[in-house]
């Protein structure tokens, strides 16, 4: 394709993968158990590998009990963790305060999203190749090899690196499904689709792309398409019911869990997405401006803007989707910005095709202009995606805070909080990662070295009455001053009155000796990065 020889390509691609997998592998002990917290900073990486950790496939346990994602993800860690325990690179603990232990079994789900993040990069690759040759499928592989919404969600052990790595073999096989029509590409795509669903359910959205490949097939070449659409479904259902049997083999708990899913998405998140707006606008001003660049940003923008005008039924297959995505996450009141990485790989490839299509339709000097257009989209991307990944080499703000307590504190201190104190918190205590307020909560009061007062409610001021400590958390502080809260704005004015500012923990995002400062981190994307603040009562 493209007129030219294979072989630079291919090793150009062979380079791209190697960067993806640096990008996806620096930082990648960030946050795991150690001796000071003996949970992940992540606050869904034990929810998963708790429930992981209840299967026993090869004895038939194959119930998680657990339906809040699908169930795909946690079947291929417990095989990981098997594989692993049977080759000694990992110990099954038997007490949470074997944090080493834990800290393995950590590691191991974190490889499983690090390789996926890697293969997606690949299947991108063979998505351009296919909408423009091989010039497209460098360009759009680089690019999502480099784009910090994928290398950082990519670095943690949950669902959303390896449900984009199925939605986007989906999408491939959509695309083959469009060029050849063969009943293999069809079963493929089935089952892509299920097994994409029943990792996060809502990618099952992406079998509109198989469907759409089907109905333009069938009116370029005549043939009958309804029947192998209708397989096509059929085989994503058997699919999504093999890999997601808590359907079939425990209704109740998984209606229960997919019925809270799908409420919590309707009715929002505490006070994190409350005042944002319509969603779509947020989805695009916060989390991709953040997660792709402001550059790269504009130029994906500008291609999704071109692209309907396309004939080419690969490009208008993955501007279908795209768009039959974002519309459907903007319609919710939850808007994380890892919803956002199904997208990514379609997105990276109608940049690149744009990026493409302008190299082949100019001359000289045009072309001359499209490659410091694309190159300089392609450096500050990597610049900044590079910065956020450093980012995780970093002493944690948590941890550095932690430090600092235990150093210029004194024993006996009273020290009061705004909440009950959780991942976001330097851990004074190491079981502070629970899921269980109440038991978080108890924990408080088995630290002997200080006096914690933990509130009964959330910013009761009550607690600033005895306290001559606080310890706030950017999670805590930010969401409730945007919104006024009004809880909040009394307990933040009485700390103002009594207490003054001692130290606070933060971080920035620079590489080199470039610094891009930290603004407008989007919530999931803040959980390596939140600010600790430490306040002393005024004398």
């Amino acid at each position: 394709m493209n007129g030219m020889p294979e072989r630079p390509f291919k090793l150009a691609l062979v380079g791209i993968l190697g960067m993806a997998f640096l990008l996806r592998a620096v930082g990648i002990r960030w946050g795991i158990p150690d001796p000071s917290h003996y949970f992940s900073f992540h606050p869904d990486e034990w929810v998963i590998l708790g429930y992981t950790l209840g299967l026993d496939l090869p004895h038939g346990q194959i119930d998680p009990h657990f339906y809040n994602y699908g169930t795909v993800y946690l079947y291929l860690l417990h095989l990981a963790i098997l594989a692993g325990s049977a080759y000694g690179w990992v110990t099954l603990p038997s007490d949470i305060a074997q944090h080493e232990a834990f800290a393995g079994l950590y590691l191991t789900g974190r490889w499983l999203s690090v390789l996926a993040g890697v293969v997606t990069c690949w299947l991108v690759w063979e998505m351009g190749k296919r909408v423009c040759g091989y010039r497209c499928a460098m360009v759009a592989a680089s690019l999502l090899a480099i784009v910090p919404l994928h290398t950082l969600h990519c670095h943690f052990l949950t669902t959303d690196a390896t449900a984009t790595l199925f939605t986007t073999g989906a999408l491939l096989a959509a695309l083959n499904l469009h060029e050849t029509g063969r009943r293999r590409a069809l079963i493929t795509a089935g089952v892509l689709v299920g097994l994409a669903s029943a990792t996060r359910y809502n990618a099952a959205l992406v079998l509109v792309a198989p469907l759409l490949a089907l109905w333009l097939r069938g009116k370029e070449h005549g043939e009958a398409w309804l029947g192998k659409a209708l397989l096509v479904v059929g085989m994503s259902g058997v699919a999504f019911l093999f890999f997601c049997p808590g359907v079939w083999m425990n209704p109740q708990e998984f209606w229960r869990d997919f019925g809270y899913e799908a409420k919590h998405v309707r009715e929002g998140h505490g006070l994190v997405f409350v005042n944002t707006g319509l969603g779509w606008v947020y989805h695009y001003w916060t989390n991709l401006r953040f997660g792709l660049g402001l550059p790269l940003l504009l130029l994906a923008t500008l291609s999704v803007l071109i692209a309907p005008l396309s004939r080419r039924p690969p490009v208008l297959v993955l501007w279908v989707f795209v768009v039959v995505y974002y519309l459907f996450l903007g319609s919710f009141a939850v808007r994380f910005a890892r919803y956002l990485l199904p997208i990514l790989p379609p997105l990276m490839v109608l940049t690149a095709w744009l990026v493409a299509e302008a190299w082949r339709n100019t001359q000289q000097v045009g072309r001359t202009v499209v490659a410091a257009v694309a190159g300089g989209v392609a450096i500050y991307t990597l610049l900044w995606g590079t910065a956020v990944t450093m980012t995780l080499l970093q002493p944690d703000p948590r941890l550095r805070a932690l430090e600092w307590i235990r150093k210029e504190i004194p024993p006996g201190t009273r020290i009061a909080f705004a909440s009950i104190p959780w991942f976001y918190t330097p851990p004074l205590s190491p079981y502070w990662g629970e899921l269980q307020p109440s038991r978080r909560a108890e924990r408080a009061l088995e630290v002997e070295k200080y006096r914690l007062l933990v509130p009964r409610e959330e910013w009761d001021t009550s607690v600033l009455q005895q306290a001559q400590v606080v310890i706030l958390s950017q999670f805590e502080v930010d969401d409730a001053v945007r919104v006024h809260h009004a809880p909040a704005m009394a307990f933040l004015d009485e700390l103002n009155r009594s207490f003054h500012r001692v130290a606070q923990f933060d971080t920035t995002f620079r590489v080199g000796g470039l610094s891009f400062g930290k603004r407008d981190v989007p919530h999931d994307m803040l959980y390596p990065f939140a600010r600790i603040e430490v306040w002393g009562r005024q004398r």
